[in-house]
């Protein structure tokens, strides 16, 4: 399971519990701010339960260049792309493409992907190479970019590779998950 925008840790743990000792868990998480709650939230649920979450300090993004990326400590951190500058303080963080994370960590299989990452779901699903070689389930939560919300262009990307896409709303946000099911 890749967990894209981890934030501290929950989804990543729910889904540990879900795949066992014998699955991987891979949490990826851009806010320096979010990691350090994300890797306490990590040590202690290793302690308690003896199983390990991987955690991937970077960004996931359409290339591995680099990205500058707006943090004001809370959910909403973002890459300056799509926020701009005004909100909180922008870095340059590393960023990598899900093809480059699953060849660093050897994955060999990907069944699951959660991806809410503030917009940046408008360019990782280009990455060919990896839908190529994996086929994974993958709910996202969809973002405003550019004005538009990111669903058309999730499923444009998404659709040359098989998939079917089903809307669900959240209730209490404003922005709909979108269930994308390969064929």
């Amino acid at each position: 399971v890749l967990d894209l925008g981890a934030y501290s840790g929950l989804t990543s743990i729910i889904f540990k519990e879900l795949v066992g000792r014998g699955g991987r868990v891979v949490a990826v998480e851009a806010d320096m701010e979010n990691l350090n709650s994300l890797r306490k939230n990590i040590d202690l649920y290793k302690k308690v339960s003896g199983m390990d979450i991987e955690i991937v300090p970077e960004a996931i993004w359409n290339h591995s260049e680099g990205v500058r990326f707006s943090s004001e400590g809370n959910m909403g951190s973002s890459a300056s792309n799509f926020i701009g500058l005004t909100r909180g303080e922008s870095q340059l963080i590393k960023s990598s493409t899900l093809s480059s994370v699953a060849e660093r960590l050897q994955l060999t299989n990907v069944s699951f992907v959660k991806c809410d990452i503030e917009g940046a779901e408008s360019v990782i699903f280009e990455d060919n190479d990896f839908f190529m070689r994996f086929s994974p389930r993958i709910i996202v939560e969809i973002h405003t970019v550019g004005g538009q919300l990111s669903t058309d262009k999730v499923m444009g990307d998404l659709s040359k590779f098989g998939y079917s896409f089903k809307l669900a709303s959240q209730p209490g946000a404003p922005f709909p998950l979108l269930e994308c099911v390969p064929s």
